[in-house]
């Protein structure tokens, strides 16, 4: 793999310097000075040049350069924190360098979650033709809210979490769910990270934005996905700053983030940190069904999680060079984290644990180069990585829902008799290339290409063997790999009222290994695919301020190594998973009035063919089995309106309608998607108001409601759902646990600057009503917690 990398290291550096000689010709120099109403320079503002996806910031005089910039039209963005964002059009003639001053206007309430000034990135990224939330992070990184419950409050969107602090996140958005939809970290697939940075860790204070695309994916993040893809952008847009959080909360909660970034005053060099801790006892009250020894009769009752905690540990060291005439940007980075988890259940709260655990960790070198050519863009990201996952569950005995341990001579461990002391290496090579051409002034090319090998090889002194050798299954390497190519055309037509985004995506993958879990003979078991798929998205401004778009595609979504390999922990492998398939069409309009209203209004339908469904098995563990055709429509709807200039009101539902078709079972055709919400909404409501006890500071209050409607564990007949307008009121003609009751969650909270807007203490109430709260797989969530945090910015 070394070897690989290093040709691949060497083919690189070959082609950049062969596009470095490369004449840039018909390109020109801009430079400029960005300053205050007052004439005051403003180190450390950035600048953007939005077609290109370049920026820079300000030296220590203010001044800033794009160099070789091809000859065109461009719109040029500067934003500085605590000023309003300036958008510019710049048209150079016959110059080949071009200069000029830039004005930032003070805006005092630029974090406020009211305010919203231009077009930002995130605003950008909402006005794109494939459909996108945005979840802006930035107004929000003073409440001690997590990065889960962000994406809960947006349309569409629902993530599932089987636990407290730590557990696994689900994301479920219209109509597809779990791996279908793609994470990102910067645009680059996160598989390499493991468990160790995820949408249920990161806190908020690392990040700029969340950019949630439904249905159709841009070709920059070309990967194999059906229902879209989570991006999310780290911060890295101020010239120097260094920013702490720390959030204390109920169940012995503690989340800890820093975040660090030096740039020298040439603009050539950077260096930065990020780190964040998480931690959680995750003791919080649930229900469960409990044995009673004498009558061996089990009953409900209501105890406390005793084996839940979770640790987490990350960091992030990085640094390079920027701003050369070899490249925009050369970094390179060291990640590495570290995750203990007490196993207190498995895939369901069917049984308790009272000393397995499990632990992750790795060490990840990466590194990524970005260059502007004449009109060709190269961004090249490259990394390394082997996880470590181990289980260890030797209890010899078992543990009932009050931690009383029963010993058993018969038995190794809890979870299973035969107990585990597994250790599992996962390997993983990955390359990203993204190549973009500038045709002319109205269309681009765009190519990216994902490839990853991966491997998985361990060891279990208690696990099993081949009934033949008995060796040890899991010391047989599993291979597998993949890659993923998309072609991307995005013209801007009719006077830039119509933009049209046409991708075509290339899938492949093969892996060869022994099924660990289902083991027989030492022949391994081989898979191969390959599969084209298109898509289309289009956008056509009805005026300036509001747009219809439409979007479809035919797409494909290969199984993941952990889907077939299974996780090392409590999801099973499963070697005869197919590859699924979906054919989904997307229409929304959007309009909005600046600082009065906006409205949104998406519809989607879908149907895909062997779609890979994370279910239970064996009460204790899970596993990712195919459900041959499901096909469904939804829409959703959110609005936004400015009661006064500092009180915002918002809300959004979520209806859909997702059902099993084609499937030869009388009883089962026709049912709803097992263990998925069909129907869900939100309401906020927040507002800002300054001078409340001195002259300098600012109180932030809100509120948020949201609802969840009944829904199924498993699948039941059409027959036996609420008789209630498309379900939505009324019960089930059934009594049993496979109901998902109705969830209704209140939350408050408050945060406030005594001085200014780098200092800020943040409080919250979760679940103001103590609600019980299940979720994935029926799983039972904490119920009321109490969280307060404090911010500081060093800019």
């Amino acid at each position: 793999m070394y070897k690989r990398m290093s040709k691949g290291m060497l083919f690189l550096s070959a082609f950049l310097i062969s596009l470095n000689v490369w004449s840039q010709s018909e390109s020109w120099t801009l430079t400029g000075t960005v300053k205050d109403s007052k004439g005051s320079s403003l180190p450390g503002a950035t600048i953007s040049l939005t077609e290109f996806k370049k920026y820079t910031t300000a030296n220590g005089e203010g001044r800033f350069e794009f160099a070789a910039i091809p000859k065109g039209t461009y719109h040029i963005q500067v934003t500085h924190l605590g000023y309003k964002t300036l958008i510019q059009i710049v048209r150079p003639r016959n110059q080949s360098i071009v200069d000029f001053n830039l004005t930032l206007q003070e805006d005092a309430s630029q974090l406020s979650e009211v305010q919203v000034v231009g077009k930002t990135e995130t605003q950008q990224a909402k006005l794109q033709p494939i459909k996108a939330e945005v979840i802006n992070t930035k107004a929000v990184q003073e409440q001690p809210a997590t990065l889960v419950e962000l994406m809960n409050r947006s349309a569409g969107i629902r993530i599932r979490q089987t636990g407290g602090l730590g557990s696994d996140a689900g994301l479920m958005m219209n109509g597809f769910q779990g791996r279908a939809i793609k994470n990102f970290k910067d645009g680059i697939p996160m598989d390499y990270l493991g468990a160790g940075y995820n949408i249920a860790l990161v806190p908020v204070n690392m990040l700029e934005r969340v950019e949630v695309y439904k249905g159709v994916l841009p070709t920059g993040l070309g990967a194999d996905a059906l229902g879209g893809a989570v991006n999310l952008i780290t911060k890295k847009s101020l010239y120097r700053y260094a920013e702490a959080s720390y959030e204390i909360g109920s169940f012995n909660t503690h989340r800890l983030s820093l975040n660090a970034l030096y740039t020298d005053t040439t603009l050539k060099f950077f260096v930065g940190a990020d780190a964040f801790l998480n931690r959680s006892d995750n003791n919080y009250d649930v229900t469960v069904n409990v044995t009673d020894r004498e009558t061996a009769t089990q009953r409900p009752a209501t105890v406390r999680l005793f084996h839940n905690r979770f640790t987490n540990y990350y960091a992030e060291l990085y640094g390079g060079i920027t701003n050369t005439r070899w490249a925009d940007e050369l970094r390179i980075g060291v990640t590495g984290f570290d995750i203990d988890r007490q196993n207190q259940y498995g895939a369901t709260m069917s049984q308790p644990f009272g000393a397995s655990v499990s632990r992750q960790y790795s060490i990840i070198p990466t590194l990524r180069y970005r260059k502007a050519f004449d009109k060709l863009s190269i961004d090249q990201f490259l990394t390394t990585s082997t996880i470590r996952v181990t289980q260890t569950d030797t209890a010899k005995g078992t543990y009932d829902w009050y931690g009383n341990f029963i010993p058993s001579p018969s038995r190794t461990g809890e979870a299973i008799v035969r107990g585990t002391l597994s250790s599992l290496d996962f390997t993983y090579f990955t390359s990203r290339t993204n190549l973009a051409w500038s045709v002319n002034d109205r269309h681009k090319l765009e190519l990216n290409v994902v490839s990853a090998n991966m491997s998985r090889l361990g060891r279990d002194p208690l696990g099993v063997t081949f009934r033949d050798s008995g060796r040890d299954v899991l010391t047989v390497k599993a291979n597998y790999y993949k890659a993923v190519a998309a072609l991307g055309l995005t013209s801007d037509l009719a006077n830039e009222r119509m933009v049209n985004n046409l991708i075509v995506k290339f899938y492949h993958y093969d892996t060869q290994a022994i099924d660990a879990d289902y083991y027989g003979t030492e022949e391994p078991r081989a898979a191969s695919t390959n599969r084209w798929g298109v898509a289309e998205a289009l956008k056509f401004s009805l005026t300036p301020s509001s747009f219809v778009r439409a979007s479809a595609e035919f797409a494909t979504r290969l199984p993941e190594q952990d889907e077939m390999f299974g996780d090392g922990n409590f999801n099973r492998s499963n070697f005869a998973l197919l590859p699924e398939r979906s054919t989904n069409v997307n229409l929304g309009f959007r309009t909005e009035k600046f600082e009065r209203y906006s409205l949104e209004v998406n519809t989607f339908y879908r149907v895909t063919k062997d779609m890979i469904l994370r279910v239970p098995v064996d009460f204790l563990f899970s596993q990712n089995q195919n459900v041959t055709s499901v096909r469904g429509l939804g829409v959703e709807s959110d609005v936004t309106v400015f009661l006064w200039k500092w009180l915002r009101a918002n809300g959004n539902f979520t209806y859909q309608d997702f059902r099993l078709f084609n499937t030869g079972n009388r009883i089962a055709e026709g049912s709803r998607l097992r263990n998925t919400p069909y129907f869900f909404a939100n309401l906020g409501l927040s507002g800002t108001r300054s001078h409340i006890l001195s002259s300098r500071d600012k109180l932030h209050l809100y509120y948020y409601y949201m609802f969840v409607r009944e829904y199924y564990l498993d699948y039941i007949p059409k027959a036996q759902e609420p008789t209630g307008f498309l379900g939505l009121w009324g019960r089930a003609q059934f009594d049993a646990p496979n109901i998902i009751p109705n969830q209704a969650l209140h939350t408050i909270g408050f945060t406030y600057n005594p001085i200014n807007t780098r200092f800020a203490i943040g409080l919250q109430v979760k679940n103001l009503l103590n609600t019980p709260v299940y979720d994935n797989f029926r799983i039972q969530n904490a119920g009321r917690s109490l969280h307060l945090k404090l911010n500081y910015i060093l800019q």
